[in-house]
């Protein structure tokens, strides 16, 4: 099944390479933590399309038409971010989109990206892109604390990753990161979780050091060797999801994590 599935999204990558949406989009931080009050810069980036949607590199400007940017802070209220974004470079079509934003409440505030689009190229398919990141407000950068556990709510998503490892006081390299992915709510069996440090190739239809596949519960795991940025990537052709408007629903769907040597901050007691 892994082997099918690989040689479905080749085929795609090659009948689809002119169409941004047939890339990936992810959303990068400056930081994983902020102090309260202060900025942190939001990127919304496309591309990981070469290597099979493996390469964690840019690959143009994303087309906003389709496309939402929201920020979901601690307290659970939200604020679009899109009419705020600037480009990062003054090539038509080339960079990415960015902006500041003050983070006035301390805690965990999340960057939630989604995208819906039908492309025509031959053939019809609605592409569906949502992408996560995660940065700390807190009150004191010597001694920073998280609570609560936003990283573990599923923000409705029609295909989402949730992160069962919180990405402030647990990651670090050495510590197994465990996600689940859901598709439309529920943990979807048997997909490709690719976990891409920032410059490395990972090798073959399957690399084993990088990829894995859900289990029944929709989890996969991974422990990081490094310490660098990473991107968690996970893909889903559900070919069942047609109507006449489009033949089948490509997902795809990422999360951005800064992966250091020792985590941001602890656990709040």
């Amino acid at each position: 099944m892994n082997t099918t599935y690989r040689n479905l999204t080749f085929a795609l990558a090659l009948f689809l390479p002119a169409l941004a949406s047939a890339h990936d989009t992810w959303i990068q931080t400056n930081s994983p933590i902020v102090r309260t009050g202060e900025v942190v810069h939001v990127d919304l980036r496309l591309g990981n399309h070469g290597n099979q949607h493996r390469d964690f590199k840019l690959a143009g400007l994303l087309t906003l038409d389709w496309t939402s940017l929201d920020q979901i802070r601690p307290d659970g209220t939200r604020s679009d971010l899109k009419p705020n974004l600037i480009t990062s470079a003054s090539a038509e079509k080339q960079g990415y989109w960015t902006t500041p934003v003050t983070l006035k409440q301390p805690g965990v505030h999340q960057f939630v990206q989604t995208l819906d689009r039908v492309m025509n190229h031959g053939k019809s398919i609605r592409s569906i892109r949502t992408a996560k990141s995660y940065v700390l407000a807190s009150d004191s950068l010597d001694a920073p604390k998280v609570g609560g556990h936003a990283h573990e709510t599923a923000v409705g998503l029609p295909f989402e990753m949730v992160l069962d490892t919180c990405p402030l006081s647990e990651v670090r390299v050495g510590q197994a990161i465990t996600v689940t992915v859901l598709h439309h709510g529920k943990p979807l069996q048997d997909a490709i979780v690719s976990f891409i440090p920032e410059g490395e190739t990972l090798q073959g239809e399957m690399d084993p050091s990088h990829e894995f596949t859900t289990d029944a519960s929709g989890m996969a795991t991974f422990v990081p060797k490094k310490a660098t940025r990473h991107l968690i990537a996970a893909h889903h052709n559900a070919m069942d999801e047609k109507t006449e408007e489009f033949d089948f629903t490509s997902y795809a769907t990422t999360i951005m994590l800064h992966v250091p040597n020792q985590p941001v901050a602890a656990p709040s007691r």
